[in-house]
């Protein structure tokens, strides 16, 4: 994700207050289900445990221990929109960010809230959870559908070695648009300075029996030094890059530590300025809101290659 706010927000400490009309907490509770509503089961992850760093298939009711909400739009930091013109307000209410089922829910929400007309929910491990080569971060997940929805699962380096952003890279193992559940892209962000901010990435094409919307999918990333491979339920190449590819002598950024982030954008660069109101659940029926309108986390799995 081009995110220029990252210049600002990769020296922030999260998990800032705010005020606004929803109503905000700081742990996550169930929400029972509605009985004109079908909630997806999540299945706990049940593959081989003995490359295992760490795991988080959302088995407890509140997320606190491994990750932390980010609150705001940007416009705290100096950085409105977040630098990709967003439309969302993100906060840590259970309307926007609860597990069920197994699953961690993130929903962006047709509601108004401190000047803004959406709100949604973002996650991060920073301080909790970091990442490292060699390894392999797997995360299994359901993308919402919707026009003007932009999921992302994404990382951003615990330092900033080479300076603010884009100097100390950027990795988004996958961005969505919500318009288009066929696709998916990979992409790294690295350059001297916003001015000089360069990226390269790859996607991948669904069969049209498939999306990613109705099925839950993988996304990986293999990590080696000087080496990234994302893969698509792990034997579909979405993209490659090598440390000589990318023309690197010296600052190279993708061999440090970085935190792992999840969220779900409403409108933005990516996606373009429309939302279709109606793609969205809306804050007045919540208890008719499909999952398919949400990002839904199955698991998180960090392991050793």
């Amino acid at each position: 994700m081009i995110r220029l706010y990252f210049l600002i927000c990769i020296f922030i400490i999260a998990g800032c207050g705010s005020g606004g009309s929803s109503a905000i907490i700081n742990q996550i509770v169930d929400q029972p289900p509605s009985s004109s509503n079908q909630f997806v089961e999540c299945t706990n992850y049940d593959g081989p445990l003995d490359k295992v760093i760490w795991l988080d298939d959302f088995i407890e009711t509140s997320y606190t221990n491994n990750w932390t909400s980010i609150i705001g739009n940007g416009a705290e930091y100096g950085i409105p929109g977040w630098g990709n013109n967003e439309r969302q307000y993100y906060t840590n209410s259970v309307n926007n960010i609860y597990i069920l089922n197994g699953c961690l829910r993130i929903t962006p929400l047709n509601e108004y809230t401190n000047g803004f007309n959406y709100t949604s929910g973002k996650l991060e491990t920073k301080n909790k959870v970091d990442f490292t080569y060699p390894g392999k971060i797997t995360v299994k997940f359901r993308s919402p559908e919707g026009v003007g929805m932009w999921p992302a699962i994404w990382m951003m380096p615990s330092e900033s070695i080479y300076g603010g952003w884009p100097a100390s890279g950027e990795i988004d193992l996958a961005e969505i648009r919500g318009n288009n559940m066929q696709e998916i892209l990979s992409t790294i962000h690295f350059g001297s300075d916003p001015s000089n901010h360069k990226y390269m990435g790859g996607s991948h094409y669904l069969s049209q029996d498939d999306n990613l919307n109705e099925k839950f999918h993988t996304i990986s990333l293999i990590w080696e030094e000087d080496s990234l491979k994302f893969f698509l339920n792990d034997d579909i190449s979405v993209f490659e890059i090598t440390k000589s590819q990318i023309g690197f002598d010296e600052n190279y950024p993708f061999n440090e530590v970085f935190y792992l982030i999840l969220n779900v954008a409403v409108g933005g660069n990516f996606v373009g300025n429309y939302v279709e109101n109606n793609d969205l659940c809306s804050f007045d029926d919540l208890a008719n809101c499909s999952d398919n309108k949400r990002l839904l986390i199955d698991w998180v799995l960090y392991e050793t290659l």
